[in-house]
């Protein structure tokens, strides 16, 4: 139960939401994004008195996804819900902005301290006198937690949470019970800003990781700088343009990082995602001896399905919390300090110029001529031409988001999307948070490319931009459908259609003035390229929205049948290539007739482990298989389409993003076991040579730690069923070629097996069948062994492999014991 601090014990007394609220204005918060409820009523009072502005959401999601857009233009942002119904509404969008590192400060209005306090049976509970339930879901997805429950300690708490909030760049959740709004707290506190300053770094820890960090960065020959979206998100953007400029290498940034960086600079090459990447990127990037990669986020979406292929050895990477360069990190060391003396001590580098990247159109899709449909060719690199110095633009989770990658940003541009989190509708809302800060910093024009699909989850907002006077420029990209759920699955299936709206209608359905709006429908190339060219458009004087539709629409409204799922093959006027796998995704499964790589690894780090060994292991596939990859690479499988307007013209353009059709010689596959992995080899790659290369390789240069999560690897020549007669067959294959074959000398062998979730095979019986294998004349030797067999089962499979003698010199294939040994007592094993 809260209770009161004297009036006389303070200087100035203030109501504890007025000293919230004042402290959000002088961090810089100006519209406040919500929706009222009970709980929060008498809390909203306060928002116009110390000079705030209250938006008010159709909806707490929409509210949400306007405070992440709002806070990714202003620097923070703030929400306020209601208990239970109303901050359970955003969470979806407090997650996102969690996991791409958005500043937004949540305030939830609560039941009173004394309800809380006697479990009282409110409404919005889950009617079982539990109040804190809500508060452990967001637990997860903030930074800080704040529970102003008292008034003693309400403002050090309202402080501590919103500095945490701008430090660590991501959502704090603070609670305002009903019986707290007007308790008094000391008004003299707010006379002392927040301190705001990052942590320094410790000098001398600083001074080394920069003079490791210029050590190579001067032995480079071609470096290059990689920016990713934690370079704005932590806030020393002003030190990577200092970075980039000084040095006048070739920059690049990734999906998420698009409008980090000032690309009008001679050094912008363009947009790097691995597979994914723009023309002649991909090649300048990963034939660098150094990339200076500075806030990297690497997401599945972010690295065009992790197909990366950038060593670590050839990587320094700045981060917030730490700094990497190649396996060496250095924690607890930020990188706005270290990218200041970089600056300062880098000199003179070695630079090798990089591709340019440009808004140039292709020949083949110059021509707008009668009835050209609009092609995703043609239209970013159009649209680039067109957007001004300072814009906003916003993308959608869909083909806007990929297609993107294909502009060449003007000074000054930012660009907004959600390529990690990915929920679809996040942009409407998004555009209306930042349509209003552009409005409260200078009216910066605001753009906005959304499809129908994900139009039709958040249009509410559109509401919201035209009570607050917002003018943003809505480009509503109609495929009658969710289309990158179709490439991913069910290109023709019902559950991915939708009912198709009178898009030109939308805008003043919501009630805007005619005379402040306009809607312009856009079928062809030339009519896009008039609208363009339009300066009353470009201008934006008010909320404009261009609908860009199909020449020939798609037929709606059919079943089939027993099968609604499904359209008549007359109806299918979309087609795909040919499904392709990236060459980092996961194997589905192990089966008989595999080979592969057991790895195991320290206890929580799978998914950090499976990256190192991605990396590891592409990066000796590449040393030892070149040629192969070399004529890989330069395959394509290629799918039918049907030349029928725009849908010829999206299949061209999605086989043009989609990634490369390489199929990596080695994956990963999923299992459950802790601190185990497993990958999948293909031919020409020999799992035992493979892994002897890497280990021998590690050896000589044992002490110089190269792997962090790695521990043993163990090489599987063929996998078989887990049964005494799958077993039979493996070893029968496996030991031919070292004990059965003519000329075969003899051997001492030894035999070390592993059994892991599987009751069937003792390990006594797989000893005793694999040894009567082998057979006389060869015999057994613990110590002296000329070769081991190695036995590992796992579930209903079993592989085999046979290596040499310098098995137990090389530290059982160990990594970790290779690079830094301890004394460990010998087993013996049969």
């Amino acid at each position: 139960m809260a209770t009161d601090i004297k009036t006389s014990e303070l200087k100035s007394p203030v109501d504890v939401a007025e000293y919230l609220f004042r402290r959000l204005h002088e961090v810089g918060v100006r519209g406040v994004h919500g929706v009222p409820g009970d709980y929060n009523l008498v809390a909203l009072d306060y928002i116009p008195k110390v000079g705030l502005n209250w938006v008010g959401n159709a909806n707490e999601l929409n509210a949400g996804y306007a405070a992440d857009g709002y806070a990714r233009i202003k620097g923070i942002s703030a929400i306020v819900t209601t208990f239970g119904v109303g901050e359970l509404s955003v969470i979806n969008a407090i997650a996102g902005a969690y996991s791409e590192y958005v500043p937004v400060i949540h305030i939830v209005g609560t039941p009173s301290t004394i309800s809380q306090k006697d479990g009282m049976l409110l409404h919005h509970t889950l009617g079982n006198g539990n109040f804190e339930v809500f508060a452990a879901m967001s637990r997860n997805i903030s930074c800080a937690m704040a529970k102003l429950d008292d008034p003693h300690e309400a403002a050090t708490l309202i402080d501590y949470a919103i500095r945490e909030c701008w430090v660590q760049s991501r959502p704090v959740y603070i609670t305002l019970p009903t019986d707290m709004v007007q308790k008094k707290v000391e008004g003299e506190r707010l006379k002392t800003p927040i301190n705001l300053s990052y942590p320094n770094n410790e000098p001398e820890r600083e001074d080394y990781v920069v003079e490791v960090v210029l050590k190579y960065l001067h032995a480079a020959k071609n470096p290059v700088i990689l920016v990713d979206a934690c370079a704005a998100r932590h806030k020393v953007l002003h030190e990577v343009h200092e970075l980039i400029e000084k040095s006048n290498l070739p920059t690049f940034v990734t999906p998420m990082g698009k409008g980090a960086v000032d690309e009008s600079l001679s050094t912008f090459g363009g947009v790097y995602a691995g597979d994914g990447s723009n023309p002649g990127v991909r090649e300048r990037v990963e034939s660098s001896d150094l990339i200076l990669s500075i806030g990297a986020i690497k997401s599945d979406f972010n690295t065009a399905g992790f197909t990366y292929r950038i060593s670590q050895l050839s990587t320094i990477d700045f981060h917030s919390q730490y700094i990497r360069v190649r396996y060496s990190e250095y924690p607890g060391v930020r990188m706005q300090g270290v990218l200041k003396k970089v600056i300062v001590g880098m000199g003179k580098l070695n630079v090798q110029p990089g591709p340019v990247a440009n808004n140039e159109i292709a020949k083949d899709d110059q021509n707008m001529s009668g009835h050209q449909v609009i092609s995703h060719a043609w239209f970013w690199p159009r649209m680039g031409q067109w957007l001004q110095q300072g814009d906003i633009v916003i993308t959608e989770t869909g083909t806007a988001n990929f297609g993107i990658w294909e502009t060449r940003f003007p000074k000054g541009v930012t660009a907004i999307s959600q390529v990690l989190w990915g929920s679809i509708g996040y942009s409407i809302g998004a555009c209306q948070g930042a349509a209003l800060a552009a409005k409260e910093t200078g009216d910066r024009r605001t753009v906005l490319f959304v499809g129908d699909g994900s139009f039709q989850l958040t249009v509410q907002e559109i509401s919201t931009m035209i009570r607050q006077g917002l003018k943003p420029i809505i480009f509503v990209i109609c495929n009658e459908g969710y289309t990158i759920e179709r490439y991913i699955h069910g290109m023709d299936a019902v559950y991915n259609d939708i009912q198709q709206w009178r898009y030109k209608d939308f805008i003043s359905v919501f009630g805007a003035d005619p005379k402040k709006s306009k809607t312009f429908q856009v079928r062809t190339k030339q009519e896009a390229h008039d609208l363009f060219s339009d300066k009353d458009f470009s201008s934006a004087p008010y909320i404009q929205s261009s609908i860009m539709e199909r020449t020939r629409k798609r037929k709606a409204n059919y079943t089939t049948g027993d099968n609604p799922t499904k359209r008549p093959k007359s109806l299918k006027q979309w087609r795909v290539p040919k499904s392709q796998k990236n060459v980092n995704s996961y194997a589905t499964n192990i089966e008989p007739g595999d080979s592969g790589i057991w790895a195991t690894c320290e206890m929580h780090k799978e998914g950090k482990c499976t990256g190192e060994l991605r990396n590891l292991f592409n990066d000796y596939a590449e040393k030892l298989y070149p040629t192969l990859l070399s004529d890989q690479e330069t395959v394509e499988e290629s799918g039918k389409s049907v030349e029928v307007d725009i849908e010829a013209e999206i299949d061209r353009e999605i086989q043009g993003i989609q990634q490369s059709t390489v199929k990596s010689l080695i994956q990963p596959v999923k299992i459950d076991i802790k601190c185990v992995l497993f990958f999948k080899t293909l031919t020409p790659v020999e799992p035992v040579s493979f892994v002897h290369q890497i280990c021998a390789d590690a050896a000589k240069s044992a002490g110089s730690k190269k792997n962090r999560w790695i521990k043993r690897l163990s090489p599987m020549t063929l996998i078989g069923k887990a049964t005494e007669k799958g077993l039979e067959g493996v070893t029968k294959a496996v030991l031919a070629p070292h004990f059965h074959q003519e000329g075969n000398p003899l051997r001492k062998f030894a035999i070390r097996t592993s059994i892991r979730n599987h009751t069937t095979l003792g390990k006594d019986v797989v000893i005793k069948q694999v040894a009567d294998a082998v057979g006389k004349p060869h015999t057994v030797d613990l110590h002296g062994y000329d070769l081991l067999i190695l036995v590992e089962v796992y579930k209903n499979i079993c592989g085999m492999s046979v290596v040499g003698s310098d098995y137990d010199k090389l530290r059982r294939y160990n990594l970790a014991e290779i690079y830094d040994p301890t004394p460990r007592p010998e087993t013996n094993r049969l």
